[in-house]
């Protein structure tokens, strides 16, 4: 439909329209032979296209910018559903499009493959967001490696060097992360939505989330946050662009604290894991 809309400009709206409902109408497009992963989330997709390269195609059920609690799949996906060779979920119980969406799909496709990308990992009870910490987004990497492995007879070994490769950039990450957090052990830090947890378990810091379980904060709890903040010395506030800031804003402007935007769902998890660790560093420093 779309190669009919860039080659119709100059037909009318109609006959682009029946040249789309026309077997033949125009040259088709090579079919893409590659088989198709889905993931939920962007991160997933660094993972999966680090670990296959070019060898397959990645779907993302939860586009850029769209909120997993409350985000449903298109027409589209379902099609691109039917059409996929493997699953690759986050995992944890509590993430909620899977919560919601997954079970209901796959009924509707049995024989797909599914594979737990953070199975066996220790868990957070309310905070899905797993690929935050590098050694967890490691995991998930060897898990999603394995499944590869069965997708794609005879690529073994160029599978297992892609995640050698990402295994080292893991590595590198953690210790550029390190180095900037050198010396804030124990540091808490403030958010809207709590989606921080992994990463600051991981470096020895505190998230104080001023959303719990979906709901901003009631005028008595405000308070108490906005009086948390002040003898914290809070300077920064972490917001993400999934929900809405209002809260945050009010306590960053009793405050003095400056409101940063950090999306734990960008696709670009080892720069986006590296813009949290500098934002964090320059708002905990002394």
């Amino acid at each position: 439909m779309r190669h009919a809309l860039r080659r119709g400009g100059q037909r009318g709206l109609l006959g682009v329209l029946l040249c789309g409902l026309l077997v033949g109408c125009g040259a088709e497009r090579p079919r893409d032979e590659r088989p198709l992963v889905v993931t939920s989330v962007a991160p997933q997709r660094f993972v999966v296209e680090s670990v296959a390269g070019e060898l397959a195609r990645v779907e993302v059920m939860i586009p850029p910018g769209a909120n997993p609690h409350s985000y449903e799949p298109t027409i589209s996906q379902l099609q691109a559903l039917e059409q996929a060779a493997l699953y690759i979920k986050v995992g944890h119980p509590n993430f909620p499009f899977e919560k919601a969406w997954l079970d209901r799909l796959l009924v509707e496709i049995p024989g797909l493959p599914v594979v737990d990308a953070s199975a066996g990992l220790e868990e957070l009870d309310e905070d899905p967001h797993v690929w935050l910490a590098p050694r967890h987004a490691e995991h998930m990497a060897v898990q999603t490696a394995k499944s590869l492995e069965r997708v794609l007879p005879g690529q073994q070994e160029l599978l297992r060097t892609n995640l050698a490769a990402f295994r080292e950039r893991v590595d590198e990450v953690d210790a550029e992360i390190e180095q900037l957090l050198e010396g804030l052990d124990g540091a808490e830090f403030f958010v809207f939505h709590p989606a921080w947890g992994y990463f600051a378990k991981a470096y020895g810091l505190r998230q104080v989330a001023i959303e719990h379980e979906h709901k901003a904060p009631d005028p008595h709890e405000l308070a108490e946050l906005i009086d948390h903040a002040r003898k914290s010395r809070a300077r920064v506030i972490f917001v993400q662009p999934q929900f809405d800031s209002t809260s945050a804003k009010t306590v960053a402007g009793e405050t003095g604290a400056r409101v940063v935007v950090l999306d734990p769902l960008a696709e670009d998890w080892d720069a986006n894991l590296l813009r949290a660790a500098r934002a964090l560093a320059e708002g905990l420093a002394p």
